[in-house]
């Protein structure tokens, strides 16, 4: 054998051996994957989205962040809060002596609003609103049907349902949990 063969065939050895672990690196990276955030397992048959499966996963990570969040802080206080079938959180710590708050009525309540770190946001926030309509915090909304007029009660609602990513654009920050302190007035005498 000449030199110059023996070159070659050292040179497609290590080209070989090169592949080879590529390869190998390959396999690994496929048969593991990113197991934090698992794929979104599609319809077959269906072309998959690589950006919509990206932000399916993104939202059910900040979903399941946000729900062990709220757990925690509940187990804490040791609220015996009950979760609405939304994905919030309801204490009625003192039912109202008035009706039932039903759809389509006109209710006045206030309350106190916090982030879940603790931050004040507001007090004694004063509204006015259709339940059923979502004019506000979509948590809030659902919760009102469960109160009676005249009730006290605490919500903790994590961002999808409260102000969302965006806040309030003014003291709510984005994506943040909060918790409110309703108080629900007495039944309001007109209801247009």
């Amino acid at each position: 054998m000449t030199t110059n063969s023996i070159h070659k065939t050292l040179l497609w050895v290590a080209v070989g051996a090169t592949a080879l672990v590529l390869l190998c690196i390959a396999v690994v990276v496929m048969v593991l994957g990113d197991r934090r955030n698992p794929p979104v397992i599609e319809p077959a048959g269906k072309e998959k989205d690589p950006l919509k499966e990206h932000m399916v996963n993104a939202n059910k990570y900040i979903a399941q962040s946000e729900a062990t969040s709220i757990s925690a802080y509940i187990e804490r206080r040791k609220w015996p809060m009950v979760q609405m079938p939304n994905g919030g959180w309801l204490w009625e710590y003192e039912r109202g002596a008035g009706e039932a708050i039903q759809p389509d009525e006109r209710v006045a309540l206030c309350y106190n609003l916090e982030a879940i770190n603790g931050v004040r946001i507001y007090t004694d926030k004063r509204d006015t609103v259709m339940v059923g309509r979502q004019q506000t915090m979509v948590g809030l909304d659902a919760a009102l049907t469960s109160l009676h007029h005249g009730s006290k009660a605490r919500l903790v609602l994590p961002s999808s349902l409260a102000y969302g990513i965006a806040g309030d654009n003014d003291r709510v920050p984005k994506s943040a949990i909060v918790i409110l302190d309703v108080t629900i007035d007495n039944k309001l005498k007109n209801n247009n």
